[in-house]
């Protein structure tokens, strides 16, 4: 069998497969056996194979679809999250695989490459230990089918430990009583108490003004029932609203989009993709924690900040 080698080698694949199929042997004296550096040894012995991987550059997409920058866009309103967060979230999310320049690329465009922490935009202290609030955000999307409703995508953040709750819903079954019976539920639910709402006004993409009325009177209703101080934002550059319309038409005049495909998940695979976020995802603003993990950590610290023991 004819095998390539890189001109550069240092090893052959006996060699190799000599390295991984001695695992009791330390790595100090693979490389003395073998005449190689203590790094090549540790390369291969994580390898499961013993052939040169391709040399060829790694295409990295630079370049993104204008479904995909809405997504994007969705995400950093939603989460709030640095460039690094942002960049594993709409991966998980949506499936957008971008370079982290184009990334920022992406959000410089949409005016929303620097927004102030929440923290600097409310009056009240994120870093109470003892709870936390939520950050309410409620968009409107083209659906970009034919004879289909605009979609209502509700998501809510807890500032403190970035847990995420989200639900997809159509405009033509969602009313006030749902926006605040999607926060209520989650209040109710939350193990950490929550002292406060954090809310934007309703985001509308590609659609406009519906008649519904905002939910805002409402969610200002249930935070004085519930004995909770509320803060209503409107930080969100007139511009990206412009330039997610401008995307929005260009989807919707292209001769190649599929009709008959939604680009939103089912609300099935979005509890899948939150609960891969919550539990499994490490996040830079959490020290390399999951926010789940991040939750525990402090329970550990400070129970009396829970009504019950995160699960």
């Amino acid at each position: 069998m004819k095998i390539h080698l890189h001109k550069n080698a240092t090893t052959t694949p006996a060699q190799r497969a000599y390295i991984q199929n001695n695992p009791h042997l330390s790595v100090a004296t693979l490389a003395e056996k073998t005449g190689v550096s203590k790094t090549t040894i540790r390369r291969w012995q994580k390898r499961m194979d013993v052939y040169d991987r391709p040399h060829t550059p790694k295409r990295i997409k630079t370049a993104l679809a204008p479904i995909e920058e809405i997504k994007i866009i969705i995400c950093r309103m939603a989460f709030r999250a640095g460039l690094d967060d942002l960049h594993q979230i709409a991966e998980s999310f949506f499936k957008v695989n971008c370079s982290r320049a184009s990334l920022n690329r992406c959000l410089k465009r949409y005016q929303i490459s620097r927004m102030p922490k929440l923290g600097r935009s409310v009056p009240f202290d994120l870093k109470d230990y003892t709870g936390t609030y939520f950050y309410y955000n409620c968009f409107h999307l083209p659906s970009f089918l034919e004879d289909k409703s605009t979609v209502v995508l509700q998501t809510l953040l807890d500032c403190s430990f970035r847990t995420f709750h989200a639900q997809f819903s159509t405009m033509a079954h969602t009313f006030i009583s749902d926006h605040i019976q999607f926060i209520s539920n989650h209040i109710q639910g939350f193990p950490l108490k929550v002292l406060g709402i954090i809310y934007n006004d309703p985001v509308r993409i590609g659609s406009e003004d519906t008649g519904m009325k905002n939910p805002d009177t409402a969610i200002e209703q249930l935070c004085r029932t519930l004995g909770l101080p509320f803060f209503h934002m409107d930080d969100l550059h007139a511009d990206t609203i412009s330039e997610l319309n401008l995307r929005v038409n260009k989807i919707g005049n292209s001769p190649d989009l599929k009709k008959d495909t939604p680009p939103w998940e089912t609300n099935e695979a979005l509890a899948k993709q939150i609960c891969h976020y919550n539990v499994e995802l490490p996040l830079y603003f959490l020290k390399q924690q999951t926010p789940y993990q991040a939750m525990e950590a402090h329970y550990t610290h400070f129970p009396n900040s829970f009504k019950h023991k995160p699960m």
